[in-house]
């Protein structure tokens, strides 16, 4: 059930991960238990939600490509699916709490640790039963060790010890086998956008679909009401200013009919939009609630393409800060 294996990937492999973490910008506050206030440092490397289902590695940097490549073979016979990749940093004082990856029996994490350890300096990787009432397993860091094991199993990283000098970095691979829907609405979605064809139509990493539906888990992922993420997971079928071959015309009612009149409204209001830059620059056409909800798609839109950049978007960028905490 949680499988401890050393020297799973070549020692060369992770050093070209290590050394581009080393260069990416890391986020403090990132909490591995929501109902607690207290986080660590992250980097969001694929930047995907939590509940993603759909294929991911193409997002990935070169270097992850071929750990993610290596993992994918040695642990599922190539039959897994990547559906989140991140970094997690922990320092003296900064603990992990007790939580679990997913609601998904289907899913599985992959942790391995970048760093030469010693025992005395804490950091453990605890495992407990489901009642969290015992503790079933403990791992001591080492560097390239790798741990599987399914995302259902509550763990947490072990506060580090005050003698420790060191920063404590993991790199997790979140993979899926055959994943199942979260949402009602995503099963309706996906049922919609294979009816329509978007499955076939080629985007930015995969598929159109692929987007479309990694859009609608990052709306949902902030707390978004189905219809917004809805919206959000059909964005761009009737075409965008900047995608062009939608897979519906304006005259269609297929949208209207299958989520309703809302759902189709804000559809084809962003397909209409100069987007980004109507909604970086607002111009007053827009009423403020449309506005709000036009910025939350194209947030994640632009996200999940990674072209959310505060240089390039400071005023959309701010929304995203200001929504999160709203």
């Amino acid at each position: 059930m949680i499988s401890i294996k050393d020297n799973l990937i070549p020692r060369d492999k992770l050093k070209l991960c290590h050394a581009w973490l080393d260069k990416a910008n890391w986020v403090y506050g990132w909490p591995s238990n929501t109902d607690m206030q207290f986080g660590h440092w992250n980097v969001d490397i694929a930047k995907t939600a939590i509940t993603n289902t759909t294929e991911i590695k193409d997002r990935l940097p070169q270097a992850f490509k071929e750990v993610w490549k290596d993992l994918n073979n040695k642990l599922y016979k190539d039959k897994a699916t990547l559906i989140r990749c991140y970094s997690n940093r922990h320092t003296f004082g900064t603990e992990g709490y007790i939580h679990t990856d997913t609601k998904r029996k289907e899913d599985h994490t992959i942790v391995i640790y970048l760093d030469d350890w010693n025992a005395n300096w804490g950091g453990e990787t605890m495992f407990y039963d489901p009642l969290k009432t015992e503790i079933i397993k403990s791992v001591i860091p080492s560097y390239g060790k790798v741990v599987s094991f399914p995302g259902t199993i509550p763990h947490k990283a072990a506060a580090i010890s005050r003698i420790c000098s060191k920063v404590r970095t993991t790199l997790m691979f979140k993979a899926t086998i055959d994943p199942k829907a979260i949402y009602e609405a995503e099963e309706l979605l996906t049922e919609f956008l294979k009816e329509i064809g978007a499955d076939k139509k080629p985007h930015k990493n995969g598929s159109l679909m692929d987007h479309l539906i990694r859009v609608f888990h990052i709306l949902k992922s902030v707390g978004a009401n189905d219809i917004l993420a809805l919206a959000g997971g059909l964005h761009s079928i009737y075409g965008t200013n900047a995608y062009k071959t939608g897979c519906l015309s304006y005259t269609s009612w297929k949208v209207e009919q299958t989520f309703g009149p809302e759902v189709d409204r804000l559809v084809k209001l962003f397909s209409k939009l100069d987007r980004p830059n109507a909604l970086e620059n607002p111009d007053g056409s827009l009423s403020e609630l449309d506005l709000f909800l036009m910025r939350s798609i194209e947030c994640a839109n632009l996200y999940d393409q990674s072209e959310l950049d505060a240089e390039k978007y400071p005023n959309l960028h701010e929304f995203v800060k200001i929504f999160k905490k709203g």
